[in-house]
Protein backbone atom coordinates (compact mmCIF):
# COMPACT_ATOMS: atom_id res chain seq x y z
CA UNK A 1 0.00 0.00 0.00
CA UNK A 2 1.25 3.57 -0.88
CA UNK A 3 -0.39 6.88 -0.85
CA UNK A 4 0.65 9.75 -2.41
CA UNK A 5 2.48 13.10 -0.56
CA UNK A 6 0.46 16.37 -1.74
CA UNK A 7 2.72 18.63 -2.17
CA UNK A 8 0.75 22.06 -3.22
CA UNK A 9 4.00 23.48 -4.82
CA UNK A 10 4.02 22.06 -8.06
CA UNK A 11 7.21 23.00 -8.72
CA UNK A 12 8.59 21.13 -5.59
CA UNK A 13 11.36 18.60 -6.52
CA UNK A 14 9.84 16.56 -3.56
CA UNK A 15 5.99 16.75 -5.43
CA UNK A 16 4.55 12.86 -6.15
CA UNK A 17 6.63 11.10 -3.32
CA UNK A 18 4.97 8.45 -1.97
CA UNK A 19 4.89 6.83 1.09
CA UNK A 20 5.00 2.78 2.31
CA UNK A 21 3.08 1.07 4.70
CA UNK A 22 5.63 1.35 6.87
CA UNK A 23 5.47 4.98 6.83
CA UNK A 24 2.12 5.65 6.95
CA UNK A 25 2.33 3.10 10.11
CA UNK A 26 4.75 6.09 11.92
CA UNK A 27 2.34 8.30 11.17
CA UNK A 28 -0.89 7.42 12.48
CA UNK A 29 1.19 6.46 15.67
CA UNK A 30 2.42 9.51 15.60
CA UNK A 31 -1.18 10.35 16.19
CA UNK A 32 -1.93 8.12 18.70
CA UNK A 33 1.00 9.23 21.03
CA UNK A 34 -0.15 12.75 20.79
CA UNK A 35 -3.80 12.97 20.02
CA UNK A 36 -3.09 14.81 16.83
CA UNK A 37 -4.76 13.39 13.60
CA UNK A 38 -2.31 15.14 11.55
CA UNK A 39 1.09 16.05 10.65
CA UNK A 40 2.68 18.99 9.15
CA UNK A 41 2.72 19.29 5.94
CA UNK A 42 6.68 19.35 5.71
CA UNK A 43 6.75 15.92 8.22
CA UNK A 44 4.16 14.26 5.83
CA UNK A 45 6.53 15.00 2.96
CA UNK A 46 9.20 13.34 5.21
CA UNK A 47 6.92 10.29 5.13
CA UNK A 48 8.39 9.82 1.89
CA UNK A 49 11.95 8.46 3.51
CA UNK A 50 11.26 5.41 5.56
CA UNK A 51 13.98 5.89 7.50
CA UNK A 52 12.93 9.71 7.98
CA UNK A 53 9.50 8.87 9.25
CA UNK A 54 10.33 6.25 11.64
CA UNK A 55 13.28 8.26 13.19
CA UNK A 56 11.41 11.34 13.58
CA UNK A 57 8.61 8.77 15.24
CA UNK A 58 10.87 7.17 17.87
CA UNK A 59 12.62 10.32 18.58
CA UNK A 60 9.23 12.11 19.30
CA UNK A 61 8.05 8.93 21.19
CA UNK A 62 11.31 8.23 23.34
CA UNK A 63 11.87 11.57 24.16
CA UNK A 64 8.35 13.34 25.14
CA UNK A 65 7.37 10.07 27.38
CA UNK A 66 6.46 10.71 31.03
CA UNK A 67 9.92 10.56 32.54
CA UNK A 68 11.94 12.75 34.76
CA UNK A 69 10.08 14.95 33.95
CA UNK A 70 5.93 14.50 32.94
CA UNK A 71 4.84 14.97 29.38
CA UNK A 72 3.29 17.95 30.15
CA UNK A 73 5.82 19.18 30.81
CA UNK A 74 7.89 18.29 27.70
CA UNK A 75 5.39 19.31 25.37
CA UNK A 76 5.82 22.70 27.00
CA UNK A 77 9.54 22.56 26.06
CA UNK A 78 8.81 21.46 22.43
CA UNK A 79 6.80 24.54 21.77
CA UNK A 80 9.21 26.91 23.17
CA UNK A 81 11.94 25.51 21.19
CA UNK A 82 9.97 25.10 17.96
CA UNK A 83 8.90 28.79 18.51
CA UNK A 84 12.48 30.22 19.06
CA UNK A 85 13.37 28.19 15.89
CA UNK A 86 10.66 30.15 14.11
CA UNK A 87 8.49 27.55 12.55
CA UNK A 88 4.93 27.92 12.73
CA UNK A 89 3.58 24.51 12.04
CA UNK A 90 5.25 22.46 14.37
CA UNK A 91 4.39 25.69 17.06
CA UNK A 92 0.65 24.34 16.56
CA UNK A 93 1.74 21.22 16.40
CA UNK A 94 3.68 21.64 19.71
CA UNK A 95 0.88 23.47 20.98
CA UNK A 96 -1.84 21.10 20.31
CA UNK A 97 -0.04 18.34 21.33
CA UNK A 98 0.55 20.46 25.03
CA UNK A 99 -3.30 21.37 24.92
CA UNK A 100 -4.43 17.23 24.39
CA UNK A 101 -2.22 16.39 27.22
CA UNK A 102 -3.70 18.89 29.11
CA UNK A 103 -2.54 22.51 29.13
CA UNK A 104 -4.28 25.42 28.63
CA UNK A 105 -4.40 27.87 26.12
CA UNK A 106 -2.64 30.66 27.79
CA UNK A 107 -0.11 28.33 29.12
CA UNK A 108 0.59 27.28 25.39
CA UNK A 109 0.97 31.10 24.46
CA UNK A 110 3.08 31.82 27.77
CA UNK A 111 5.77 28.95 26.79
CA UNK A 112 6.25 30.96 23.11
CA UNK A 113 6.69 34.18 25.22
CA UNK A 114 9.12 33.36 27.58
CA UNK A 115 10.93 31.35 24.19
CA UNK A 116 10.75 35.07 22.92
CA UNK A 117 12.62 36.98 25.74
CA UNK A 118 15.44 34.11 26.14
CA UNK A 119 15.97 34.63 22.42
CA UNK A 120 16.27 38.08 22.77
CA UNK A 121 19.13 37.16 25.16
CA UNK A 122 20.95 34.10 23.99
CA UNK A 123 21.28 36.94 20.74
CA UNK A 124 23.13 39.60 22.98
CA UNK A 125 24.88 36.82 25.36
CA UNK A 126 26.19 34.71 22.24
CA UNK A 127 27.52 37.87 20.78
CA UNK A 128 29.53 38.58 24.06
CA UNK A 129 30.92 35.01 23.74
CA UNK A 130 32.21 36.33 20.22
CA UNK A 131 33.90 39.30 21.30
CA UNK A 132 37.89 38.63 20.82
CA UNK A 133 39.56 38.09 24.16
CA UNK A 134 41.43 41.40 24.07
CA UNK A 135 37.75 43.67 24.09
CA UNK A 136 35.69 41.22 25.78
CA UNK A 137 35.98 43.78 28.98
CA UNK A 138 34.80 46.63 27.35
CA UNK A 139 31.48 45.01 26.06
CA UNK A 140 30.89 42.93 29.60
CA UNK A 141 30.86 46.32 30.90
CA UNK A 142 27.72 47.39 29.06
CA UNK A 143 24.22 46.04 30.23
CA UNK A 144 21.35 44.66 28.36
CA UNK A 145 18.28 46.82 29.11
CA UNK A 146 15.84 43.97 27.38
CA UNK A 147 12.45 44.26 28.46
CA UNK A 148 11.54 40.78 30.39
CA UNK A 149 8.30 40.63 32.41
CA UNK A 150 8.05 37.08 31.38
CA UNK A 151 10.51 36.49 33.78
CA UNK A 152 10.15 38.53 36.52
CA UNK A 153 6.29 37.86 37.09
CA UNK A 154 6.30 33.97 34.95
CA UNK A 155 2.92 32.68 34.52
CA UNK A 156 4.06 28.72 34.51
CA UNK A 157 6.24 27.41 37.37
CA UNK A 158 9.66 29.03 37.33
CA UNK A 159 11.30 25.78 37.44
CA UNK A 160 8.78 24.96 34.18
CA UNK A 161 10.28 28.40 32.76
CA UNK A 162 13.71 27.75 33.48
CA UNK A 163 13.23 24.42 31.73
CA UNK A 164 12.09 26.40 28.79
CA UNK A 165 14.66 28.63 28.57
CA UNK A 166 17.70 25.97 29.39
CA UNK A 167 16.46 24.45 25.98
CA UNK A 168 15.77 27.26 24.02
CA UNK A 169 19.38 28.52 25.00
CA UNK A 170 21.04 25.21 24.09
CA UNK A 171 19.19 25.63 20.58
CA UNK A 172 20.36 29.05 20.17
CA UNK A 173 24.00 28.34 20.93
CA UNK A 174 24.48 30.56 23.31
CA UNK A 175 26.89 29.03 26.53
CA UNK A 176 26.11 31.84 29.01
CA UNK A 177 22.87 31.48 29.02
CA UNK A 178 22.25 28.06 29.44
CA UNK A 179 24.63 28.36 32.19
CA UNK A 180 22.74 30.88 33.94
CA UNK A 181 19.33 28.79 33.74
CA UNK A 182 20.62 26.06 34.51
CA UNK A 183 22.31 27.42 37.90
CA UNK A 184 18.40 28.56 38.45
CA UNK A 185 16.55 25.73 37.61
CA UNK A 186 18.60 23.63 39.98
CA UNK A 187 17.42 26.48 42.26
CA UNK A 188 14.04 25.70 42.20
CA UNK A 189 14.94 22.20 42.11
CA UNK A 190 16.05 21.02 38.76
CA UNK A 191 17.78 17.66 39.06
CA UNK A 192 20.53 16.55 36.35
CA UNK A 193 18.77 13.82 35.21
CA UNK A 194 15.65 16.31 34.46
CA UNK A 195 18.05 18.45 32.87
CA UNK A 196 19.81 16.15 30.66
CA UNK A 197 15.86 15.11 29.33
CA UNK A 198 15.00 19.24 28.83
CA UNK A 199 17.81 19.02 26.69
CA UNK A 200 17.08 15.62 24.56
CA UNK A 201 13.24 16.87 23.83
CA UNK A 202 14.73 20.32 22.97
CA UNK A 203 17.14 18.97 20.64
CA UNK A 204 14.55 16.87 18.99
CA UNK A 205 12.05 19.63 18.84
CA UNK A 206 14.46 22.14 17.15
CA UNK A 207 15.55 19.28 14.17
CA UNK A 208 11.73 18.60 13.87
CA UNK A 209 11.40 22.40 13.85
CA UNK A 210 14.35 22.56 11.02
CA UNK A 211 13.10 19.75 8.84
CA UNK A 212 9.68 21.06 8.93
CA UNK A 213 10.44 24.44 7.51
CA UNK A 214 13.16 22.74 5.21
CA UNK A 215 10.11 20.79 3.61
CA UNK A 216 7.20 22.73 4.19
CA UNK A 217 5.77 23.85 0.33
CA UNK A 218 6.59 27.33 -0.84
CA UNK A 219 3.36 29.44 -1.28
CA UNK A 220 2.44 29.43 -4.56
CA UNK A 221 3.00 33.05 -4.93
CA UNK A 222 6.76 32.47 -4.08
Amino acid sequence: MSVEIIVSASTSPFAELTANERGLRAIERLAEIFKIPSLPEGLRVLAASESGINDLYMNLNRQFQDGKLSQKTKLIIGLGVAAAAGCADMTVYFAQAAQAAGRTREETIEAVAIAFVCGIYNGYYRFRSQVPADMRAVYEAFRAPFNANTFVKPALPVAEMESICIAVSSANNCSKCVEGHMVKGKAEGLTDEQIDEIIKCGAVAAAAARITSALSPAPASA
